[in-house]
């Protein structure tokens, strides 16, 4: 993308994928059903915790092992906490379900407008090459992004330096024209601290980390971003 002479060249927006774009606690009514129980929010809720701590140990001990054996193990763990059992293919169909995530209903509106306004718009995230490819093209959103980055690039999750640097370098940008675009506080913090520019997706009124950088942007929703960034 160029710009006109002169003028500063747009960053560009690198979108988290699992709670920002599509969202993973969704699959709670899937798991209530496979279950047996009404309360299967608990369950997603649990699997979701456990799949991000396992991510941040892996990457603290220098160790690596791929986002869909996480998610495995994540579901394994919370089955044992809930005191579930299921066949090896149903647990298998429930890791499945990550392929198949629901969209936000501002996520394709969004993007769209900010496709449409110049921006370079790439999806950067946990999740394997696979994982992100199903998961894009089953919820409608693969047709905005042009770069589809996984951090299995480099072995090393979120919020791992590797990890941001990785994407700056596959936009071919300096990281100050790099702005993560995420639920996640630990993603924003992790993006300041290694140059990012940074916009939190604070959907749930939540207070943000009390160590690291703030983000530079907060907005409510992705559909207030657009206003946000022409700000």
């Amino acid at each position: 993308m160029s710009s006109p002479a002169g003028s500063p060249e747009r960053e560009a927006l690198a979108f988290d994928l699992y709670g920002t774009l599509v969202d993973p606690i969704a699959i709670s009514d899937e798991l209530g059903r496979v279950l047996g129980d009404s309360d299967g929010h608990a369950a997603a809720s649990l699997w979701r915790v456990k799949q991000l701590e396992y991510s941040f140990r892996l990457t603290a001990m220098d160790r690596y092992e791929d986002f869909r054996l996480v998610t495995a193990r994540a579901l394994d763990f919370a089955l044992a906490s809930l005191g579930a059992s299921l066949t090896v293919a149903e647990a298998e169909r429930l890791v499945e379900l990550y392929d198949h995530l629901r969209p936000f209903p501002d996520a394709a509106p969004t993007l769209r407008e900010l496709a449409d306004s110049g921006y370079e718009l790439a999806v950067f995230s946990n999740g394997t090459p696979a994982m992100i490819r199903n998961c894009l093209a089953n919820s409608g959103l693969g047709e905005f992004f042009g770069q589809r980055i996984s951090v299995d690039d480099v072995r090393a999750f979120k919020p791992s330096p590797r990890a941001y640097q990785h994407a700056a370098s596959r936009l071919s940008r300096p990281a100050g024209q790099v702005r993560l675009v995420t639920c996640n506080t630990f993603d924003s913090v992790g993006a300041s601290a290694a140059g990012l520019r940074t916009a939190w997706v604070n959907r749930s009124a939540a207070p943000f980390d009390t160590i690291g950088a703030r983000p530079d942007i907060t907005v409510p929703a992705l559909d207030a971003l657009p206003a946000a960034l022409a700000r």
